[in-house]
């Protein structure tokens, strides 16, 4: 990939909340921001999660590993399917340091939108729940 001036850029922020027993409540916090590359042929995905609330609840709600996942909509509408883009961290690492991460990736001209969303994966049988997704609209 050779460099070149990152236009256009649009930033993110997505906030989640996840519950626990007897009202155990911990905020999760997603933000960066998307830019396309070499003359839109690829896309960079520049973010940071972290935990905004709520340190002292992260053991009542589990612990959960948390990552980032992305997924595309094309201009026709279809999707490029949801691929985890951030290593797994759990609520107590993130509680004490941030985590960055950086996705690169191919920037097809039907592509229009990258959507981005948390995962939280829950004790041993590694169960999932979803936050919802934000949109980042990177072409009319």
């Amino acid at each position: 990939m050779t460099q070149s001036l990152e236009l256009p850029v649009q930033e993110f922020c997505l906030d989640w909340t996840l519950t626990g027993d007897e009202g155990a409540r911990v905020g999760i916090a997603l933000s960066g921001q998307v830019s396309l590359l070499d003359n839109n042929r690829f896309y960079k995905i520049d973010g940071v999660v972290y935990v905004t609330e709520g340190d002292a609840a992260i053991r009542a709600v589990g612990n959960p590993r948390i990552s980032v996942r992305r997924n595309g909509v094309e201009k026709t509408g279809r999707q490029w399917g949801w691929e985890m883009c951030s290593a797994r961290k759990t609520l107590g690492a993130l509680n004490t340091m941030e985590g960055y991460f950086v996705r690169t990736g191919y920037w097809a001209p039907a592509d229009r939108a990258i959507q981005l969303s948390l995962c939280a994966e829950h004790g041993w049988n590694r169960r999932k729940s979803y936050s919802p997704h934000v949109t980042v609209r990177m072409v009319d």
